[in-house]
């Protein structure tokens, strides 16, 4: 069976899909077999990013595309939920998934919101050992980063190792229906390496 990873946020901005897109790629770039859903039907931004380039190195489908048996041929199985969830969806969440990925950024209202869904997923019993926080959008050439983590891990979370810092080739990996490696950007090689040691953190 693959490992089922979720990617969670109840705050907009944090880089829920483009975190989603670019650890799939990271997986598949390192010979696993993976396929991301896009479970978010408001806004689609997993098979949008898909749909407007060449194609990425690994499927991405929507929820009525899924085929249970191929997916027992998966090393992982990504998800990119609906922004925002509801409790009763974040219950289902924990049940289904093997990891669940929280990005956050380093502000004190994103963190606030990042600290409130892991106050509820850890009410959740199980999903406790499940919860991994993931900062994203860092700035590069500050220590903001490494304080978000301490002080997340001050609370009592699972924060990773890696920061995913913020570069422009993230957004303009979006535009191109890429990943951030293959945008001509000086800094694409940084970004690259920020997301291939966070997939090797996560799997």
């Amino acid at each position: 069976m693959s490992a089922v990873i979720a990617i969670t946020s109840e705050k907009g901005g944090v880089g829920k899909s483009t975190l989603a897109v670019h650890l799939a790629g990271a997986f598949a770039e390192r010979g696993l077999r993976v396929t991301l859903v896009d479970e978010d039907g408001r806004v689609g931004s997993s098979v949008g990013w898909s749909r407007r380039g060449p194609g990425l190195p690994f499927p991405v489908l929507e929820p009525d595309e899924v085929r249970p048996k191929a997916l027992r041929e998966l090393d992982a199985l990504i998800i990119d939920t609906e922004g925002r969830p509801k409790r009763k969806e974040l219950r289902d969440l924990s049940e289904r998934a093997d990891t669940i990925l929280v990005p956050s950024g380093v502000s004190t209202l994103e963190l606030e919101s990042t600290l409130s869904i892991a106050d509820y997923l850890n009410s959740e019993g199980g999903a406790r050992r499940k919860l991994k926080v993931v900062l994203t959008r860092v700035p590069p050439t500050s220590g903001a980063g490494e304080r978000a983590r301490e002080d997340l891990r001050e609370a009592g979370l699972t924060v990773t190792n890696t920061l995913v810092r913020q570069y422009a080739s993230y957004l303009r990996a979006a535009d191109l229906g890429v990943l951030c490696r293959d945008v001509p950007d000086e800094r694409s090689a940084q970004a690259w390496a920020d997301i291939l040691s966070l997939s090797r953190e996560i799997l």
